[in-house]
């Protein structure tokens, strides 16, 4: 079903053009392909990476919450385990920061789209596209 929400398009990784077609082609845990994209729509035909080079700004994206990720598990490890020695910071932080490597990608590449690539909701693209009748 289509959706008019770009908050639910994002969340579920949808086109940013129709809200209907995948942005990537495997789910995120398949380890060995949750970084590949579909190169267009394939609902709406829409070029996912709108000029070369589009994808370096997602680098930002991920390098921030990489960061929110580190601080989040410093707080966490402080308060709720008495600040332990740096080890003890270290080994959860980067365990961590490395399983979540699959949904730090894509949704540093979902964002960096919806937010940064200048296209638009187009609400006639939901309604699938219609044969016209033969001429006689």
């Amino acid at each position: 079903m289509p959706q008019a929400s770009k908050f639910i398009a994002t969340v579920q990784a949808r086109c940013p053009q129709c809200h209907q077609g995948r942005l990537f082609q495997y789910k995120w845990w398949n380890v060995f392909k949750f970084s590949q994209m579909h190169e267009n729509c394939p609902k709406c035909g829409l070029r996912y990476e709108v000029e070369p080079g589009f994808w370096f700004g997602a680098m930002y994206v991920s390098y921030a919450f990489t960061v929110g990720i580190m601080i989040l598990g410093g707080l966490i490890i402080y308060h709720g385990f008495g600040d332990p020695d740096a080890m003890g910071y270290v080994v959860p932080i980067t365990i961590t920061s490395l399983l979540m490597v699959p949904f730090n990608f894509r949704m540093a590449r979902v964002l960096f789209i919806h937010l940064f690539s200048g296209v638009d909701y187009r609400p006639h693209l939901d309604a699938p596209k219609q044969a016209k009748p033969e001429e006689k």
